[in-house]
């Protein structure tokens, strides 16, 4: 009989201790939650991550500026203004009658003065029986362009009108290229040239000249697709207005004139005949007298 009671003593002793630990772990489970979530993150652990964060984010934005670099490439007023990504160059034929030639031409030239410059003008006809003309060549920013053929109607009616256009856009990508191949040719030919025996300068200078032509050739070739993708080429054709019809009257006096001037040629004529008809009747005869004295 003791020893069942003091089993049961033992059994419920340990019990009661087991509750106890089982308490004071959960009590501790939770205040470590609690402690965790109300404390910050170390400095030392923030670091890493947000340098990381950094990082990405400065690739992403460095690959969107390289984005928005090629698209401001030909977004640049200084070779076009063209949003679609495209080198292109603009030429454009346009024909105009117009009412009051005078004022068409006056605003022809104030208007080239606004958007570009005048490269060539030629006036016709000016003052004679036939209607006055204008053919002048302008050029304007393309950025401009259409803002310019909107106002070009203005100058009368549009009659014809032409536009073409040249791609360049691969033909600045490979000068682009020919511009880099050459400028690592002159980095290697003066690393060369740096290195080299006196024997070999002459010929690592000449292939140095060489390269250095090549790159300014490339370069100028690259200038010049961008002026004439900057600028468009307009050329312009003006006439009227139409002459009214009149009755033409002939001048009466110049027909006596002309009957005289043909008596008088008449008689001239007769001049030249009279001795040539002489000689001939003269030969006629004779022949026919000797004819008569034979028989």
């Amino acid at each position: 009989m003791f020893r069942f009671l003091t089993s049961i003593l033992i059994v419920s002793f340990l019990f009661v201790c087991k509750a106890e630990n089982s308490q004071k772990q959960s009590e501790d489970l939770s205040d470590l939650r609690s402690r965790s979530a109300a404390a910050p993150m170390p400095a030392a652990e923030e670091q890493p991550m947000q340098e990381a964060e950094k990082k990405l984010s400065g690739k992403a934005g460095e690959r969107e500026e390289a984005a928005e670099d090629q698209i401001k490439t030909f977004a640049t007023p200084k070779i076009g203004n063209l949003k679609i990504g495209r080198l292109l160059e603009y030429k454009v034929d346009l024909n105009f009658e117009t009412k009051d030639f005078i004022a068409a031409r006056k605003f022809l030239l104030e208007l080239s003065g606004k958007y570009g410059f005048v490269q060539a003008e030629s006036l016709q006809n000016w003052g004679g029986d036939t209607e006055p003309s204008m053919t002048a060549v302008i050029h304007v920013k393309s950025a401009d362009l259409y803002q310019v053929l909107m106002e070009l109607e203005k100058l009368g009616t549009l009659t014809s009108e032409n536009i073409q256009v040249e791609d360049h856009t691969e033909n600045y990508t490979l000068e682009q290229i020919h511009s880099r191949r050459e400028k690592i040719r002159i980095a290697r030919r003066t690393e060369l040239g740096a290195r080299s025996t006196p024997k070999n300068a002459a010929e690592i200078e000449e292939l140095l000249g060489q390269s250095e032509d090549s790159a300014d050739s490339a370069e100028f070739e690259k200038w010049k697709i961008q002026d004439r993708v900057t600028w468009a080429k307009i050329s312009i054709h003006m006439y009227g207005p139409k002459k009214p019809k009149a009755v033409e009257v002939p001048s009466f006096g110049d027909a006596f004139i002309d009957l005289a001037s043909l008596g008088l040629k008449l008689l001239l004529y007769l001049i030249y005949i009279l001795p040539i008809g002489l000689i001939a009747l003269g030969v006629f005869y004779l022949v026919k007298y000797l004819k008569n004295r034979l028989k």
